[in-house]
């Protein structure tokens, strides 16, 4: 889905510093794709039977009224950075995976915090993120690491999927980046080099202006050899498939869960 207005890209807002910086690459991609930013946060103390009505005397008190807040500093956030951006927000009642899966409806891309969905929830990256990005109705992004990379976009290929190349050149062209490839633990060196002819070559075709300009191949499946091959990137970007049954669960390529919680950059889990 592309809006009237350009992408829109919506943000779940928590109670932690990691909900900032996903609200602060929100921004950035939203300026770079000419999109904008809707923040949402999920008010699950309706649901918890707590009582949500602020202290008699004690102004701004309340769990509504700290809702309130969440919204009003991650605005007050982009502000400081793109205060041209258009930007727009609602408190839903409920728990943050439907919530979020409900407002992907109506998404182009879903971004979440590095740690989870706040700390209260203590929703943990690798487990619900990938939940997330089985029942979205668009791409998701897990924020990790530095927001503002300068290098390049890393693509993470799959043998299969072909969308992801196509998002990994659009994000290219619209940063300005050149691409970077990594490739699995067991691929031979000269089959690496096959992979990045072929891609390149696909890109080419599209996007002209688009530069392939390297392949790694992964040491290994261990986290430290995955945080290695994405450290230099700004931005990793990842297929996850879906599995041919009816509301099948993603199952992604097995460096994804690793690159997930230990990936030093924002990861874009594509959907098929």
């Amino acid at each position: 889905m592309t809006h009237s207005t350009g992408p829109r890209i919506t943000v779940g807002v928590f109670d932690a510093d990691e909900s900032d910086q996903a609200v602060r690459w929100a921004a950035f991609h939203a300026a770079a794709v000419g999109g904008t930013v809707h923040l949402v946060h999920a008010f699950v103390w309706t649901e918890l039977d707590v009582n949500i009505d602020p202290i008699s005397g004690m102004a701004g008190s309340g769990f509504r009224n700290a809702a309130h807040s969440l919204i009003l500093d991650a605005t007050r956030i982009i502000r400081e950075s793109h205060p041209d951006l258009s930007v727009t927000s609602e408190i839903v009642d409920g728990n943050a995976v439907p919530v979020l899966v409900q407002v992907s409806k109506e998404s182009d891309l879903l971004v979440l915090g590095g740690r989870g969905l706040g700390r209260l929830m203590t929703l943990i990256v690798g487990s619900k993120s990938l939940a997330l990005a089985a029942r979205s109705y668009c791409p998701v992004v897990v924020v990790r690491g530095k927001v503002d990379g300068s290098g390049p976009i890393g693509l993470v290929h799959h043998e299969i999927a072909t969308e992801v190349v196509t998002r990994a050149a659009d994000l290219a062209e619209a940063y300005q980046r050149d691409i970077h490839l990594v490739v699995r633990p067991e691929t031979t060196p000269e089959q690496a080099q096959e992979i990045l002819a072929g891609v390149a070559q696909r890109i080419s075709l599209t996007h002209p202006g688009v530069f392939v300009r390297d392949v790694t191949i992964a040491a290994s499946d261990s986290p430290k050899q995955l945080v290695q091959a994405s450290e230099d990137a700004c931005l990793m970007v990842v297929a996850g498939e879906r599995s041919a049954s009816a509301g099948g669960k993603v199952a992604a390529p097995r460096q994804l869960v690793n690159v997930l919680r230990f990936a030093n950059t924002p990861v874009w889990v594509e959907r098929d």
